[in-house]
């Protein structure tokens, strides 16, 4: 009897030690798991079109500063919006400074991307060498109107606001670029002498003709005329859906970097626009301190903007849905921190 006492003392013992043991390498995997994980870099991949958006990231992505350990950005400049709005809708890009509208059609289209928040306002401008051009109203009348974009949303705004002024613009002969470098050199040459022309072009199109003012921006009009603080959203941070669910303290932290980046910007265009020069933005430095004032560059986030987006997005949708890839985005395409 006792010796089978003993051997049952003895297997429980040995069995003990063999679980004990078992755990203890678990236990080591799963923490060397952990590790791995906490120590993998995360490679972020953040596009921009050249021009207004790519300078708001130009800073940072030259001296590339660390928003939080292990993740590594990288910064792409696309050429074009269309080349960007590719990258887009392929979803190859986890962060992206796009058209407002390009923020609605990658939610319509993907179901997989969020606004984060306004990077800038409207900077379009009315410029004119005819003296009896006063504003964004009746005195386009039988006037020759250079412009971008028929029926796109730089082309949709300026209409809308002419019709919630009652202006009848049949009378008005709107003459399209398909280009705003292609507006510029008409209106260089004296082709045409009043046109509604985007910064950073406008600044180009300044230094070459000299006889053109600026009459008005289109945002301080938008601003009177919808009884709105900021006007309507020009550019917009979107990022994916999927992979801020994983890395939201990151997200909000590069958030809080591209405010802070853009004060900056604002208050040191000269050097601003060397980094932009860096960075491969086709707009001269020396132009960008003429221009910075104009540029609306300015970060709202999308619990402060919304209403502002709700209001473009209507207003675009009732001209074109198809600007919006169809349809107003549902409530859910704002990303609200808490």
């Amino acid at each position: 009897m006792k010796k089978i006492i003993s051997l049952m003392l003895s297997f429980l013992i040995t069995s003990s030690l063999v679980i004990g043991c078992s755990n203890t390498k678990e236990d080591n995997s799963d923490k060397s798991e952990t590790t791995q994980k906490s120590t993998e870099k995360v490679t972020v991949n953040m596009g921009a079109p050249d021009g207004l958006p790519a300078i708001a990231i130009a800073k940072l992505s030259q001296e590339n500063p660390k928003i939080k350990d292990n993740y590594e950005v990288k910064y792409n400049l696309e050429a074009t919006s269309d080349a960007l709005s590719t990258d887009v809708m392929k979803e190859n890009l986890d962060m992206a400074i796009v058209p407002s509208n390009m923020a609605a059609t990658a939610y319509n289209k993907t179901s997989n991307y969020q606004i984060l928040g306004t990077v800038g306002m409207g900077s379009f401008y009315l410029v004119s060498s005819d003296k009896d051009v006063t504003d964004l109203n009746d005195s386009l009348k039988n006037k020759e109107v250079g412009s971008i974009g028929k029926n796109l949303t730089p082309d949709i705004t300026v209409q809308a606001l002419l019709k919630e002024q009652k202006v009848d613009t049949s009378k008005i002969t709107f003459n399209y670029s398909n280009e705003a470098s292609d507006l510029v050199s008409l209106m260089a040459t004296g082709k045409l002498t009043t046109g509604i022309v985007p910064e950073p072009a406008l600044s180009r199109l300044l230094a070459k003709n000299s006889n053109l003012k600026v009459i008005c921006a289109v945002n301080d009009v938008w601003k009177d005329v919808y009884k709105n603080e900021n006007g309507y959203p020009q550019s917009t941070l979107i990022v994916k859906t999927s992979f801020v669910k994983e890395n939201k303290e990151f997200v909000e932290s590069f958030v809080k970097a591209l405010d802070e980046n853009i004060n900056w910007t604002n208050k040191n265009p000269k050097e601003a626009g060397e980094y932009a020069s860096k960075f491969g933005v086709s707009l001269k430095p020396e132009l960008l301190v003429k221009a910075i004032d104009r540029t609306n560059l300015k970060f709202i986030s999308a619990k402060d903007s919304k209403e502002d987006y709700t209001n473009y997005f209507e207003i675009l949708n009732s001209f074109n849905p198809k600007v919006l890839g169809g349809s107003i985005p549902k409530d859910d395409i704002f990303y609200l921190s808490k």
